[in-house]
């Protein structure tokens, strides 16, 4: 039974790591790499930017787990204002589109009280990246 538990979890993790090399290698797929701000200098995400369907995927593996109650929230940033690209979830990682954005020039992570905010807490930036 572990062992069989094991089997699935390497598979599963394969299965995973196979999608993501698909995203890097796909022509059409923008990458956009977010740093973390002064405050959360070690965290890290990936947003991949379909720039024929405009279908926005976030590798947010980089952040620390949210806290009870909160969630991870994509921002597109758009002539300077924050459109919210949607919630992320450990469940949607690099796998189901979060939002379709026509247009932005940066993407921004905030966290943000579970189900998401209509604006950005800033205070709670995690990582920011320029297009």
């Amino acid at each position: 039974m572990a062992l069989q538990n094991e089997i699935n979890n390497l598979d599963s993790a394969n299965q995973k790591m196979n999608q993501k090399l698909k995203m890097f290698t796909d022509r059409d797929m923008m990458i956009v790499s977010l740093r973390g701000v002064e405050k959360h200098a070690d965290s890290k995400a990936v947003v991949f930017w379909d720039k024929k369907t405009k279908d926005v995927y976030l590798n947010a593996e980089n952040l620390p787990k949210a806290p009870e109650g909160m969630q991870y929230q994509l921002w597109a940033i758009a002539d300077g204002k924050p459109i919210s690209a949607g919630m992320y979830s450990e469940e949607k990682d690099s796998k189901v589109s979060l939002a379709n954005i026509p247009n932005a020039q940066a993407f921004a992570i905030t966290l943000e009280k579970q189900g998401g905010s209509a604006v950005p807490t800033m205070e709670n930036m995690f990582v920011i990246g320029n297009i």
